[in-house]
């Protein structure tokens, strides 16, 4: 596994393992992640990242990777974009049991989608997707360079409001 794949797969591995009562799948995961940090080829890393998934997919909430194309953005955002992606799944993990029905009853599908998620795990992952979609696209749109502060926090310019936006219209065409 080249070293900037390992660097991106494994802070997603970190930030979920932050999250995690300890145990002693917790430390096999541990131990791999610290092993491939320090191995000498690609070949050694591809053996730990294996061990890795092996152990964590039997662990609740284990960061399954990305399927698709590869990404047009660099190390640091992609890294910066999991770190997130995992921070919203475990706040939504945090709430407790017994609020689950409430908010499944009431936050539905945006739009023509229509029904209720069935599951929290449906609403986390909605709600995971969009958080990474509306990162992508404030990077394309120059609103957010990929990078988070020391709290973790992506910082990102808001999206225009429709009435900024029709007032940058507006004195477009007056010009």
């Amino acid at each position: 596994m080249k070293q900037a794949n390992w660097n991106i797969n494994t802070s997603k591995v970190r930030a979920w393992a932050e999250k995690q009562d300890p145990s002693d799948n917790l430390q096999a995961v541990m131990l791999s992640l610290t092993l491939g940090d320090n191995a000498a080829s690609d070949e050694l890393r591809s053996t730990y990242w294996t061990a890795i998934r092996s152990i964590g997919s039997t662990m609740d909430g284990f960061p399954s990777a990305r399927k698709g194309r590869e990404s047009t953005l660099n190390e640091e955002q992609q890294i910066a974009l999991a770190t997130v992606e995992e921070t919203v799944a475990t706040a939504f993990a945090s709430i407790p049991t017994e609020y689950h029905d409430i908010l499944l009853a009431v936050i539905v599908p945006h739009g023509r989608t229509g029904g209720v998620y069935s599951t929290m795990e449906e609403m986390t992952a909605h709600f995971v997707s969009a958080a990474h979609g509306y990162m992508v696209q404030s990077i394309k749109d120059g609103r957010f360079d990929g990078k988070l502060n020391k709290a973790g926090v992506p910082q990102i310019t808001p999206r225009p409001t429709k009435a900024e936006r029709d007032s940058n219209e507006e004195e477009s065409e007056e010009v």
